[in-house]
């Protein structure tokens, strides 16, 4: 098979570039060949990759998005490919990965919808979104959330046959291994986090979506007591300086640690007494179940699409309004406990060998070797 990837940015921490990876990986078989077509590539290019970096021009990111997609269509037709698949919403795709939201329906949710829809960032999303999701689409989507799949269907009219439930996809080095709690130790006396202090961790790139403002805002809210006895662990890449003023300004600066993009994630789900992600938006959240298969329980905010496996485990609780940090602190206050956190490990660890949280990388490739061979038989 020759196929064609469309994806905008690859950096090795992100979460839709280790999607990208795990699935072509799976999917790619001893004669397969796969172009990829990126905006950027960070890191290594792993064969049998054939990495094709596009040189895009305008202003605005919408505008470069767009002479990328110039560029690129061109290409698909020229190239002869069995199946194209794109992690992107763009126009071309006959398989989409859909890790991003229901665009559209942020966009009418919005207060200012009316002026909203004349902007020609808004115009150019909507359009790529219906060029997967429309009817006159024969794109087939691969959908990772429930929620963000009667969306589309909402806004979109998009027939059935053409939305493809998937499970999760979790790493298995994300299980907890039987030598946790020497890891554990081993973490903590590293970043000299002793065994009476609370170790809150937060994980992922973008970090105004996955609310770490918020969670930095909730640590400062807690109990003197118990938020002198607290720290705060962020994960990911980005740029971090307004959130360590903000650290300053509330006082608990020297209980921030921002630790970068890491590929050593596992040893800090267990070194953890609490993954806090209090997210404004999340298709998935797939840390959520990185952090249950860890035995690490979760304060999530109800926007994002895993947080269904928290409620249905038992494996942590809910945040009750992620947007008061008094409040969100009262519910940390309710979490850091003991025992209960016990309980909720062990309900995190029943639910990890009991339901299928891994499976994904592999069914998204039976779809995409499967709508090859069918584009094959209908050329």
């Amino acid at each position: 098979m020759k196929y064609a990837v469309c994806l905008y940015k690859y950096f090795p921490f992100g979460g839709l570039a280790r999607d990208f990876m795990n699935i072509m990986r799976c999917c790619l078989q001893a004669d397969d060949t796969v172009d990829v077509y990126v905006m950027e590539w960070q890191g290594e290019v792993p064969k049998p990759f054939n990495v094709q970096i596009i040189e895009t021009h305008g202003w605005s990111n919408h505008a470069r998005l767009q002479s990328y997609i110039d560029q690129v269509l061109p290409q698909l037709h020229q190239g002869a490919y069995d199946l194209v698949i794109g992690f992107n919403k763009m126009p071309g795709l006959d398989v989409y990965y859909a890790a991003d939201p229901c665009y559209i329906d942020r966009i009418r949710s919005h207060p200012l919808h009316g002026l909203l829809q004349f902007s020609g960032r808004v115009k150019f999303y909507k359009a790529c979104e219906e060029a997967v999701f429309g009817k006159q689409s024969n794109t087939v989507s691969m959908m990772i959330s429930d929620v963000q799949q009667t969306l589309f269907e909402h806004h979109y009219g998009t027939p059935k046959d053409r939305l493809v439930s998937l499970p999760p996809g979790i790493d298995r080095d994300r299980k907890r291994p039987q030598n946790a709690e020497l890891i554990r130790k081993q973490v903590r006396d590293e970043f000299n986090v002793s065994a009476d202090e609370w170790l809150l961790l937060m994980v992922g790139t973008g970090f105004k979506t996955k609310g770490v403002d918020r969670a930095i805002a909730t640590l400062a809210n807690l109990p003197d007591a118990i938020k002198q006895q607290t720290k705060l662990m962020i994960i990911g890449d980005g740029d971090n300086r307004y959130l360590q003023r903000q650290a300053q300004q509330s006082g608990i600066d020297k209980q921030v640690a921002f630790l970068g993009g890491r590929s050593d994630i596992p040893r800090f789900l267990l070194a953890a007494d609490l993954l806090i992600h209090p997210a404004r938006k999340e298709n998935t959240g797939t840390v959520i179940l990185e952090a249950m298969v860890a035995g690490l329980p979760s304060l999530v905010s109800d926007v994002c699409g895993y947080t269904k496996h928290v409620i249905k485990a038992d494996a942590g609780l809910v945040i009750k309004n992620a947007d008061s940090a008094q409040q969100t602190a009262l519910d940390l206050v309710e979490m850091l406990d003991k025992n209960k956190l016990q309980q909720w490990s062990q309900h995190a660890l029943h639910y990890a060998v009991t339901e299928d949280l891994y499976s994904m990388p592999q069914q998204a490739a039976a779809v995409i070797r499967s709508q090859a061979k069918q584009k094959r038989k209908k050329q």
